[in-house]
Formats: structure tokens, C-alpha cells, sequence
């Protein structure tokens, strides 16, 4: 009993194991296949996102290494089509396109290509057909929004067009630098202004780059106002810094009387015969050139800071050296003006104190009122300048002297004002 107990358990013994030997194969081999599908597909996938990489590079290379993958292909398409625009429809761009669509249906830079072979082509049936399905399939290609624009702009279509513009800048980083321009310069168009103004209600992500933009860029600087006069109503309000660079800009142009129309409608008490800010208290990052503005030579330390309620210049100048320490642009009708202020600190020889003047537009000097050392009469400084016809613009600034004391200059001025002379 025993001998076959153990006979009938070896042979069961024998069959287990020869059971789970063959089970064990099978789930080796089963794991062993896994393996190697991961593997596979780990090559693939790496391979496939290593292609997407060098695309960027090397679309060709990339395509070798991922011939399957359509947006690869439609990258190489382009790519091959930047490099020899042609309407042809078997160019080597053309193929590649259509083989990008068939390999991946929602490859649109293909259907970007295929759009601009069919315009060059003309054949405008089909460029629209292309690009609107495009345009369907996806808001982020840009190359056709930036073609709905112009169809919309063709069409005398301000408020389909603006839409386009909202879209590309919404989805794309690229937009911005293309379309920037272009909507800035429309802004001397009051229709296309209401309809912007709609647009900007909605406070889109591209709303303050825009303003910035239109304020700091130089295109159409009166659209610019006018948007920013006719946006009060949906709160828009370009900072103080925004405000004083679009100043600068209307100056650099040779725009004097819009610069200070403009300027007036922030600082509405300024008056064109006499200066402005004379305790240095204004406050701005960005100062438009009708306030007092600290010279840019690094070698000369100026600077207006804040004192108590009011602020003044401080400056130092090391030895042997010289030039501007502040300045402020003025627009004076013709006549008989007085500087006066009050200084603090400087004592120099009358060789290398600061001094006050008074520059046209061309050159020429009306003049200089030198600072002198704050001991005398409490600091205080007087002087007068005659402006004639045709100095319309002339520049009131504070010089300093170069010297050879090795301390340098250095001092305050507290107040400076020039005003009509009575």
C-alpha cells in the first residue's frame, strides 16, 4: 500500500512537476515576450521622442529615425517647402505632406504646406477648402489664422478679422511679434478701435502685452492715445511708466504739441512757460523727458531720491570728469525766463561747480547760471536766460565740471525752477 501510495505520489509528484515546469515555461515565455514588447516599444518610444528633438534640427535625420510618425513628416514637409517654395502638387513638399495626412489626419502643419502650394499655384478654391478644414481641426497652427486674417480683411470683415487676431494670440507665442505691429498701426481707424475695444473688455491673456506694445513701439502712437482715451470706459489705463514712454516716443518723433496734449492729460496743472516738478517729488520708474531725469553716464553717480514729502537730485562726479547731471525738456514761447533753487553740500572752486543751462533743439546755448557753493546766501541760486524765435523745445539742464580735487563733486540740489520773468 505504502510502496504504491508512493508509487501513485511519485507518478503525481512526476505529472505536478512536469505540470508546473511546463506552466513555468509558458509564463517565462509570456514574461519573456513582455519583456521584449517593452523593450520594442520603449525603443520606439524613445526613438520617436528622440525624432521629435532633432525635427526641430534636422527634419530629415528625423524623419530616418521615425518614418511612421506623421507630425515628423509634416515637420520635413515644411521644412522642405521653406527651403523651395513651390505650387507644384508632386513636389518632394507636397509628397511628403500627403503622406504626413495619411500617417496622422490632425498633422495640420501638412495641410499648412498643401494651403500654400495650392495659393502659389492659384487656386483659390482649394487653398480655402484646405485651410478652413485646417482651421477646423485645430486653433493652434498660426500660418492659417494668419490667412482667415487676410481673407477676413479681403472681405471688409473688422470684426472676423479681430476674432483671427484674439485666436493666434491666445494660442500661439509666436503671434505676438507678427501681429503686433500690424493691429498697432490699424488703431488710427476708429472702427477697428470699437471693435478692439470689445475684444480687450474680455481682458485677454495678450491685453497688457498689447498696451505695452502700443504704448512703447513707436506704430501709430495717436492710435495709441486714442485707444487708451476711448478704453477708460472698460478700465483701460496704461501705467505711469506706459504713459511717459508713449510721451518719448511722440517726442522722438518730432511730435512736440501731441507730446505735450498728451502729457497734460496726466499731469493736467503743467504749464508750457515754466518747468516742472520743482522739489524733485516725482515718483516713476520711467520718466517722460517733460520731467526732470537723471543723466545715463555711468561715470557720474545721479540720482533723484526721496526726502519726507518731497525728494531732491544727489549726485557725485569723480575727478577729471564731467557732463550732464539732470535735465528737462521745456516748451517755452519766446521771452525772458528766471532759474532759481537751492542747493546743499557743494563746495568747489569756481573752476568746477555745477551750472545750469539752457540748450535749443540745434545746439545752440542760451546761456549758463552757475550753482555756487551751498554756504552762501543758504544755498540759493538765481539767473536768467532769453529764449528766441524758433527754440521751441530747448533743454534746461544741470552740468557737471570736471576736477582735479581728488574728493571729486558732489552735492544736492534740493529745488530748481525756471519761470517767466515778471
Amino acid at each position: 500500500m505504502a510502496r504504491h501510495a508512493n508509487r501513485r505520489g511519485g507518478k503525481g509528484s512526476r505529472r505536478r512537476d512536469s505540470e508546473l515546469a511546463r506552466r513555468s515555461g509558458r509564463d517565462w515565455a509570456v514574461r519573456g515576450g513582455l519583456a521584449l514588447g517593452l523593450v520594442v516599444l520603449g525603443f520606439i518610444g524613445t526613438t520617436s521622442s528622440l525624432a521629435r528633438v532633432v525635427a526641430k534640427v534636422d527634419p530629415a535625420r528625423a524623419h530616418a529615425m521615425a518614418p511612421g510618425n506623421g507630425v515628423i513628416l509634416a515637420d520635413y514637409a515644411q521644412n522642405a517647402f521653406s527651403r523651395a517654395p513651390t505650387g507644384d502638387p508632386e513636389s518632394l513638399p507636397a509628397n511628403l505632406a500627403r503622406r504626413a495626412l495619411m500617417a496622422d489626419p490632425t498633422a495640420a502643419e501638412a495641410l499648412t504646406v498643401l494651403g500654400f502650394q495650392a495659393e502659389l499655384r492659384g487656386d483659390a478654391a482649394q487653398t480655402d477648402r484646405i485651410f478652413s478644414y485646417s482651421i477646423a481641426l485645430t486653433r493652434r497652427e498660426l500660418r492659417p489664422r494668419l490667412w482667415a486674417i487676410e481673407e477676413a480683411v479681403t472681405r471688409g470683415d473688422i470684426a472676423g478679422a479681430l476674432r483671427n487676431y484674439d485666436i493666434a494670440l491666445r494660442t500661439s507665442s509666436d503671434a505676438a511679434g507678427i501681429l503686433f505691429p500690424t493691429l498697432s498701426a490699424a488703431m488710427a481707424e476708429p472702427r477697428i478701435r470699437t471693435a478692439l475695444l470689445s475684444i480687450l473688455a474680455t481682458d485677454p491673456v495678450w491685453k497688457d502685452g498689447f498696451i505695452a506694445y502700443a504704448a512703447t513701439s513707436g506704430v501709430e502712437p495717436e492710435g495709441a492715445i486714442a485707444i487708451f482715451r476711448e478704453g477708460r470706459r472698460i478700465g483701460l489705463e496704461p501705467d505711469e511708466n506706459l504713459r511717459a514712454s508713449l510721451v518719448n516716443t511722440l517726442m522722438a518723433q518730432n511730435k512736440p504739441d501731441e507730446a505735450w496734449a498728451y502729457y497734460r492729460t496726466f499731469h493736467p496743472s503743467a504749464r508750457r512757460d515754466r518747468s516742472r516738478d520743482p522739489g524733485f517729488a516725482l515718483e516713476a520708474q520711467t520718466r517722460s523727458v517733460f520731467d526732470w531725469r537723471a543723466g545715463t553716464d555711468t561715470r557720474i553717480s545721479a540720482a533723484i531720491l526721496r526726502e519726507g514729502k518731497a525728494g531732491l537730485l544727489d549726485f557725485s562726479v569723480p575727478p577729471s570728469v564731467g557732463g550732464q547731471l539732470v535735465s528737462q525738456t521745456q516748451l517755452l514761447p519766446a521771452g525772458s525766463y528766471l532759474i532759481d533753487g537751492r542747493s546743499r553740500g557743494i563746495d568747489q572752486p569756481d573752476r568746477s561747480r555745477p551750472y545750469w543751462t539752457l540748450t535749443c533743439q540745434n545746439g545752440r546755448e542760451l546761456g549758463r547760471v552757475e550753482v555756487p557753493n551751498s554756504d552762501r546766501n543758504g544755498g540759493r541760486f538765481t539767473g536768467r536766460f532769453v529764449v528766441p524765435q524758433g527754440c521751441e523745445a530747448p533743454i534746461l539742464a544741470l552740468m557737471a565740471r570736471s576736477t582735479d580735487d581728488i574728493m571729486g563733486v558732489s552735492g544736492q540740489i534740493e529745488t530748481a525752477r525756471l519761470m517767466p520773468e515778471e
